[in-house]
């Protein structure tokens, strides 16, 4: 049996994690679709992949399993904690813990997302932290576009990408700027919850909504003209390693023309950090 410790005695391992102060990331987005509905789309394998992973696999009940991937890079499984029909699922990583809830709220029905975990502040988890923070908002805006225009359309993923040894915001000026992603500088007109219109560098026309912009890790917008999909720029990686990625979700929309669209845009991206 372990002695007790001593109060008295200074314990450096208790102390530091005791100066590490948790972080959260919490977010809440109110969506027009039922409760039961939103319910599937978190808990259902097949609807998470219609706005979340490309591949997921949930044995329902606490003690179940959710797996989840976007590749055999980056893909797991977690024990699932919670699970209250209607009400909250959630699930445990190793470095983290996911909790839904939802409840019904005017007619609509509003989610609210917690991730718990992060503690350090060095760099790296810094960086993990910022990272996840800006993907859940992409992932809410995906979860909301999906089960409001889209809820019984399969999706399709276009995923073109390029590393580049820039500075994060070395790669943001030049993916944002002038003959970017755009013809001419879209700061002015990319502003969150409004609309916007702008002519890209592949001889396109894109118009629709903004969801959000964050500074030197990219934006989101729905794009009209392909039928309502949403188009995402994000800047992943670690300094000296970014990755700028352009992330589709289509729907209704043939897997060749999507296909046309990540070859069209990864030879952009190519020739854009060249």
């Amino acid at each position: 049996m372990s002695q007790p410790e001593n109060p008295n005695v200074r314990n450096p391992v208790r102390e530091d994690a005791k100066n590490k102060k948790e972080r959260r990331i919490v977010k809440e987005i109110e969506i027009a679709a039922s409760v039961d509905d939103v319910w599937k789309a978190l808990t259902d394998g097949h609807e998470l992949t219609k706005w979340f992973p490309l591949e997921a696999r949930v044995t329902g009940g606490v003690g179940g399993k959710i797996f989840l991937s976007w590749g055999p890079d980056c893909e797991g499984e977690a024990d699932i904690v919670a699970w209250e029909p209607g009400e909250k699922f959630a699930w445990r990583e190793p470095l983290a813990l996911i909790e839904w809830t939802i409840a019904a709220r005017g007619g609509k029905t509003l989610v609210r997302l917690v991730q718990s975990g992060f503690a350090g502040e060095a760099d790296w988890e810094n960086e993990y932290f910022d990272s996840t923070n800006y993907g859940w908002s992409f992932m809410l805006a995906s979860l909301r576009l999906m089960l409001e225009k889209h809820p019984h359309d399969e999706r399709n993923i276009a995923w073109p990408r390029v590393r580049t040894a820039l500075s994060r915001e070395q790669a943001y000026r030049k993916v944002t700027g002038p003959n970017g992603i755009f013809v001419e500088d879209p700061g002015a007109k990319l502003q969150p919850e409004k609309s916007y219109s702008l002519k890209t560098t592949t001889n396109e026309t894109y118009s629709g909504n903004v969801e959000f912009v964050w500074e030197n890790r990219g934006f989101c917008v729905t794009v009209r003209e392909l039928n309502d999909a949403l188009f995402w720029l994000t800047l992943e990686g670690a300094p000296g390693k970014i990755e700028v990625q352009i992330w589709l979700s289509a729907f209704g929309i043939p897997e060749e023309d999507v296909n046309g669209f990540n070859q069209t845009w990864e030879s952009r991206l190519k020739n854009m950090f060249a």
